[in-house]
């Protein structure tokens, strides 16, 4: 091994003092790729079993919550005239109210079930019947609590009929009735996995004309190690949701809190060797963390009973926790031969989605994906996902066969055309400002113009989250190192507290603009009927879940390639004033409730200060004003973009897709005064609308036709320069490349006579 704080190596130093541990490593290496897209495929697959349909190719999926679909990528084109590109928001499903997290949930879920259905295959014919028989007998209808099947019923029925109950139905009752899962989370993952098993209870099968559920009422068990509510990064909204999960009937979950998160990984595992369930960790945990685990956890145990390790051990529910954790027990020592990585898989499944929706325009060439970096696995899964499908011919037969199933659209893709070849593709991760010390620590990311304030991160991490031998971080280094989709530092960016409301208020505007574009908004005759349409399918985000969004707009601001006063047009456009705005953020519309809100922004520098003073004052202005004031800073946008691009100048030429994480909207909404207000104010403003959507809309020759004029080699090669010069060198150049981009603005708004 190579010396770290030495010059040479020193042969004489030896570890072979140390004392053997209790709990070790066995094995070495990361999961396979087909072990991880199997991973993915049965995520998909239980998806399907409780009622979630595959991506559709309906107009209708324009509005997100539609109860004709469920996909998750939805154009947003009032954000995408705004910033110049073409945006798309990616959602979670819908039945887990839009959160990443029910991918997270159902990944860990099918980490089991793969388990499970492997020990079912290896049955014989006849002992497989003798479980799905004792499967059916223990169904119980819905609210009565009597028996579907009545004892001896299915005694004559012929061996071949009992196919009919599938394996992945079987393996999921085999898996989840009787044995309890043990969640740590900031609690999104734990209510997606409450939401998950109650998905499975209400999954509803059918035998000899019997209907049945998949999990009875009583079956399933579910433990939240989540935040208390004095705990400062707990809010009361979630403390509130939580609280009504676990008052429910009838009963599936329990809370468990806490207030350090030092306590929270370490706890609920040793909650789970008690009962004998399942470690479900919110952030996906390597072999290296679980070994750490397991050693406190383990340690502790023997201390508490006043015995060795090895005594523990011969506990049926610890050894049960253990062998679902795929450790070996052995001379009352632990091998850890498995992390718990299950997440990783699930949350490959929104980036395959996103795929899936984009790869039938063969005119797209390029994707951009921005991820907020909660726990860095749902960045690590897209990463991984891009991956594996830039190398398809690495999967085995089979896994292929059932990925091309799957996404038949990604299939035929494969067919003739190569990701990261004939589409290219780029992914970015957000960090929260207030939680620095996490991802963006170990990629060596520095923040000049924003201080992190003394808001709670919004956007966490648990307390063993980048311990050693990391999984996550190990997939973004091999992504940077290997010229992957994400390439290190330069791609995460931070989103801070001040322009995450912002960010949620655009996100819930477009989609109220999305519903008075929408055909059936003209049949809605009613103001009562309207308000009941967009409640149907507007949500406001929580601040998690526009983090993505909020560190896009802050990158294209800190660039230059973007204007708070274009922001300021959009909001007002959507039906935004300084007042109704602090309503939205739930700030008092006063006074009070301004200096509360520039306070919290100017925690966060002068910056972040500025331009919560700036646009509160701009969203009340007349949109006439604003609009002519937007057109010049407009100009100035487009033509930096050229200089200052996100991504590298080539791959900006070819027009990306930018698509948009969001996740969760478990947050208090609007209220209904509020919401009307914001549709009649976008009813009048949509002349200026439509303008707009015309002249800047999904259409790249339209918005870059300031440039045509231009010497687009003399910009490209500017940038590169830029990109690649020194420091110093590099101001030089910045200052010589603003004067010519203030000059070429100035003839553009003399040739176009300054449209909006």
């Amino acid at each position: 091994m190579k010396p770290h704080y030495l010059h040479m190596p020193v042969p004489e130093i030896t570890a072979d003092f140390l004392k053997e541990g209790d709990v070790l490593i066995e094995g070495s290496g990361a999961r396979n790729w087909n072990a991880v897209m199997d991973g993915a495929l049965v995520t998909c697959e239980i998806a399907r079993r409780i009622g979630i349909m595959p991506p559709s190719t309906l107009s209708t999926r324009s509005l997100p919550y539609d109860d004709s679909n469920d996909n998750t990528v939805f154009a947003a084109p009032l954000i995408s005239a705004m910033l110049g590109r073409r945006i798309h928001l990616m959602r979670g499903w819908r039945q887990f109210a839009s959160c990443i997290k029910g991918f997270n949930a159902l990944g860990l879920v099918a980490e089991q079930v793969i388990r499970a259905r492997k020990q079912l295959h290896s049955l014989s014919a006849a002992e497989l019947n003798a479980v799905r028989r004792e499967f059916l007998y223990s169904r119980k209808e819905s609210g009565t609590g009597i028996s579907v099947f009545a004892p001896g019923s299915l005694d004559g029925v012929p061996a071949e009929k009992f196919t009919a109950v599938d394996l992945l139905d079987l393996a999921l009752w085999k898996a989840f009735a009787r044995r309890t899962i043990v969640c740590s989370t900031s609690s999104n993952m734990g209510i997606s996995l409450h939401e998950a098993l109650r998905y499975m209870q209400a999954r509803e099968l059918r035998f000899l004309n019997k209907r049945c559920r998949l999990l009875n009422s009583d079956e399933g068990g579910l433990v939240i190690w989540c935040p208390d509510e004095a705990a400062d990064f707990m809010n009361p909204e979630k403390t509130a949701y939580l609280n009504s999960l676990a008052a429910e009937a009838p009963p599936l979950t329990r809370l468990r809190t806490y207030i350090n998160r030092v306590q929270r990984d370490p706890g609920a595992l040793r909650d789970a060797l008690l009962q004998g369930g399942y470690f479900f960790p919110t952030n996906p945990q390597s072999k290296d963390e679980i070994q750490n685990l397991l050693f406190f956890s383990l340690t502790e145990l023997a201390k508490e009973r006043g015995v060795p390790i090895a005594e523990v051990l011969d506990d049926d529910r610890v050894a049960d926790t253990l062998d679902s954790l795929q450790c070996r027990i052995c001379e009352g020592k632990v091998f850890v031969t498995e992390g718990v990585e299950g997440g990783i898989s699930g949350l490959m499944v929104p980036y395959l989605l996103m795929l899936e929706e984009v790869v039938v325009d063969s005119r797209v060439r390029a994707v951009s994906t921005w991820n907020q970096a909660s726990i860095g696995a749902a960045l690590a899964a897209a990463i991984l996902a891009d991956n594996i499908i830039r190398q398809p011919s690495r999967l085995d037969e089979g896994i292929r066969s059932r990925l091309y199933s799957l996404f038949p659209n990604v299939s035929r893709f494969l067919d003739s055309r190569r990701l990261g070849k004939d589409l290219q593709t780029r992914i970015h991760g957000v960090f929260d400002l207030a939680n620095i010390q996490s991802l963006a620590q170990l990629l060596g990311v520095v923040v000049d113009n924003h201080l992190s304030g003394r808001g709670s991160a919004y956007v966490g991490l648990g307390s063993s989250s980048y311990s050693n031998g990391n999984r996550c971080f190990e997939i973004l280094r091999n992504s940077y190192e290997g010229d992957g989709a994400f390439r290190g530092k330069e791609a995460f960016h931070p989103a801070t507290h001040t322009m995450n409301p912002f960010a949620q208020a655009i996100v819930y505007g477009e989609d109220i603009c999305r519903c008075i574009q929408s055909v059936k908004w003209s049949s809605l005759g009613t103001t009562e009927a309207q308000v009941e349409f967009v409640l149907a399918h507007v949500r406001k985000p929580e601040p998690a879940g526009a983090a993505a969004m909020a560190g896009y707009i802050l990158s294209r601001l800190d660039a230059g390639t973007f204007s708070i006063m274009e922001l300021a047009l959009t909001l007002r456009l959507m039906g935004f004033t300084g007042k109704r705005f602090l309503r939205f953020t739930h700030h008092s519309p006063d006074e009070d409730g301004v200096n509360r809100f520039l306070q919290e922004a100017s925690e966060e520098g002068v910056y972040m200060g500025e331009m919560a003073r700036n646009i509160l004052q701009f969203l009340d202005w007349p949109v006439s004003e604003l609009a002519s004031r937007a057109a010049k800073e407009r100009t100035h946008s487009l033509l930096k973009n050229r200089l200052y691009p996100l991504d590298d100048p080539d791959f900006e030429l070819l027009d990306p897709h930018i698509n948009i994480y969001m996740t969760g909207d478990n947050t208090f909404q609007p209220d209904s005064n509020l919401l009307v207000e914001l549709i009649e104010s976008q009813a009048k403003n949509l002349p200026v609308i439509s303008e707009l959507l015309e002249t800047h809309g999904d259409n790249f020759a339209a918005r870059t036709s300031v440039l045509t004029s231009l010497s687009t080699r003399i910009l490209n090669a500017l940038s590169k320069i830029l990109r690649e010069a020194s420091d110093r060198v590099e101001q030089v150049h910045q200052r010589a490349a603003n004067r010519l981009v203030s000059r070429l603005a100035n003839e553009s708004q003399r040739n176009t006579g300054g449209r909006v």
